[in-house]
């Protein structure tokens, strides 16, 4: 025998899918997301909402919302930038930037819940601090140093860091540990804070880190000028071909996510 239909969850659903649906159209027709990223975005989305609650669906729209408005600050494309700086993001960066919370939030139903939730506000954390980081870093256009060498770059580079770059990032995970907090707890908790925005600074760290030495560098060979893109006369410099600004991302995350699980259970 069938199940009377459940009115009130059909109404939620629809409702979802129709917000998802103009979320797609309004950052496609905006210029934020690619197609497939826009697509993808939502998807995330709708799974954060069905496995965590429609509050947690804000530090996203906090995430995208703030790195879109920073990077509109950009007074033009840094030469040595990814080549995908500046553009609508596409599936590959949604995934890297906010996979990993939808994937947590998929414990958040259980036992488990403020392990899970914990970890989604630390993830985000880190991926807000680095872009944050990344586009105020550009747009200052500061000094900028190898973070692994400690050699003058120019911004833009992976691996680079500057004081205002820094500073940003510093304050980005900060302000994600601030809305977590209180999403998580009703109040700013102090050790959530402080563990929080430590994480997410730590994984911007992690970011250069790893920019400076597994990401693939080019040098022009006419120049000598270093980029993070490949190109006619560019020839590898340092890092692997394969490892690109989004792999990077990827991996500072879920390092420092496992890191913040490490800590929970022991």
């Amino acid at each position: 025998m069938l199940e009377p239909l459940n009115w009130e969850k059909t109404a939620t659903l629809l409702l979802a899918l129709a917000f998802a649906a103009c979320f797609v159209w309004y950052t496609r027709r905006k210029g934020a997301l690619t197609l497939d990223g826009a697509l993808s975005a939502a998807v995330l989305g709708l799974w954060v909402l069905y496995q965590a609650g429609p509050w947690w669906l804000l530090p996203l729209f906090f995430f995208f919302i703030s790195g879109t408005l920073f990077g509109r600050l950009r007074r033009g494309a840094a030469p040595a930038a990814d080549a995908k700086h500046g553009r609508a993001r596409d599936i590959v960066q949604v995934l890297c930037n906010g996979g990993l919370y939808a994937a947590l939030a998929t414990f958040a139903g259980g036992a488990h819940r403020e392990m899970a939730l914990s970890l989604m506000a630390l993830s985000l954390a880190v991926s807000t601090a680095d872009t944050w980081s990344s586009e105020i870093g550009q747009y200052a256009r500061q000094p900028t140093v190898d973070l692994l060498r400690w050699r003058a770059v120019p911004p833009g580079l992976s691996g680079g860091v500057s004081w205002a770059g820094t500073l940003a990032g510093l304050a980005g995970a900060l302000a994600m540990a601030l809305l977590c907090s209180m999403l998580l707890y009703h109040r700013l908790q102090a050790s959530f804070l402080l563990l929080a925005t430590a994480g997410g600074f730590a994984g911007m760290l992690l970011d250069s880190l790893l920019g400076a030495s597994v990401q693939a560098r080019y040098r022009d060979a006419e120049t000598g000028a270093l980029s993070d893109q490949p190109g006619p006369g560019r020839v590898l410099y340092s890092g692997a071909g394969w490892m690109s600004n989004d792999g990077v991302n990827w991996w500072s995350n879920l390092l420092v996510t496992l890191a913040g699980y490490w800590m929970w259970v022991g």
